[in-house]
């Protein structure tokens, strides 16, 4: 009796095993098929395209922004160091967003070769 309580509970264990091996394959491969789809490849080869443009353009803002003079009218309501600053922090932000999306496997695939890895603060000369 008690050999075939073994072999029973050899066989569910087994089971558990297999079917947990196919789930795990499944998501695997459902996980490769969602990074190869053409129209999610193109959208994340534009996202990094999009971000890499919108921190160059952060920091073309922000080199303007500190050339004009302190006693501009523009800084009436806000100052020119509050304006440096919060467009220091978009550009930090950007800066974050993109790195974090490179770290993903799905979406790194699809970056454009003559994207960076990674951007850094040193990247952009006016945001030091």
């Amino acid at each position: 009796m008690t050999k075939y309580i073994s072999y029973g509970l050899l066989i569910t264990i087994a089971t558990l095993f297999v079917l947990g091996a196919i789930s795990f394959g499944t998501r695997a491969c459902s996980k490769a098929e969602e990074a190869t789809h053409l129209h999610d490849a193109v959208q994340r080869y534009e996202e990094f395209q999009e971000i890499h443009n919108t921190c160059i353009k952060l920091n073309t803002d922000l080199c303007n922004m500190k050339d004009i003079p302190n006693d501009d009218p523009m800084f009436d309501q806000f100052s020119k160091a509050q304006r440096i600053l919060a467009i220091k922090t978009q550009l930090n932000k950007w800066i974050e967003e993109y790195n974090s999306k490179s770290k993903m496997w799905g979406r790194s695939l699809w970056k454009s070769n003559t994207l960076p890895y990674q951007l850094t603060n040193q990247q952009f000369s006016c945001n030091n």
